[in-house]
């Protein structure tokens, strides 16, 4: 099966990886942003197909990508998808920037946050779509690595309930208290 994303194909396949969605291409988007032309170095956390990760190395060729994942069949799907539009992506199996060098200068993920009784997801895999919770274990978890991963400089984008989010490396604190905020609103 395939899906086309910021003018892409990829392959996908449902329960393997979770399907790329137009509503993610705001974050590709808000990273080619930030980024600009000049190099960099990016990680791409969760994944998945490599959707993301393959875009933005495609679109921007002097920017170092790094992408992980904690599913190995994911990666394996990532890395055809790579192989087959061209794209130089280092994937890692590995749990969120395990395994990433230090100094990035980006980093962007649209982890789980979804609650399991949330419909429409049945034919997505459990792992890269539900969290326990109030659904932000994922995201306090990166935010805490992030701290060391991120140069001076470095910030990070992020999807949360179809919003893009963006904070530099000094505000994540404050990134992390935005999403509770969100998550308690709609409680």
């Amino acid at each position: 099966m395939t899906t086309r994303f910021h003018g892409l194909t990829f392959l996908t396949d449902p329960g393997r990886v979770f399907s790329p969605r137009p509503a993610t291409e705001k974050l590709v988007d808000a990273a080619l942003d930030r980024i600009g032309d000049g190099p960099a170095r990016v990680a791409d956390v969760g994944t998945g197909s490599g959707a993301i990760a393959i875009t933005l190395a495609l679109l921007l060729p002097t920017v170092e990508v790094w992408a992980t994942d904690t599913c190995a069949s994911a990666l394996s799907l990532a890395s055809t998808n790579a192989e087959r539009l061209g794209a130089q992506v280092h994937l890692v199996h590995g749990d969120l920037l395990e395994g990433i060098p230090h100094d990035l200068d980006l980093i962007v993920a649209n982890l789980p946050y979804l609650s399991p009784d949330t419909p429409g997801y049945e034919d997505e895999p459990a792992k890269a779509v539900f969290s326990t919770g109030d659904g932000l274990d994922h995201y306090r978890r990166l935010f805490a690595a992030a701290a060391d991963h991120l140069a001076p400089t470095g910030g990070i984008v992020i999807q949360f309930d179809g919003e893009v989010l963006e904070a530099e490396r000094s505000e994540l604190p404050w990134l992390r208290s935005r999403l509770e905020s969100m998550v308690a609103a709609a409680a």
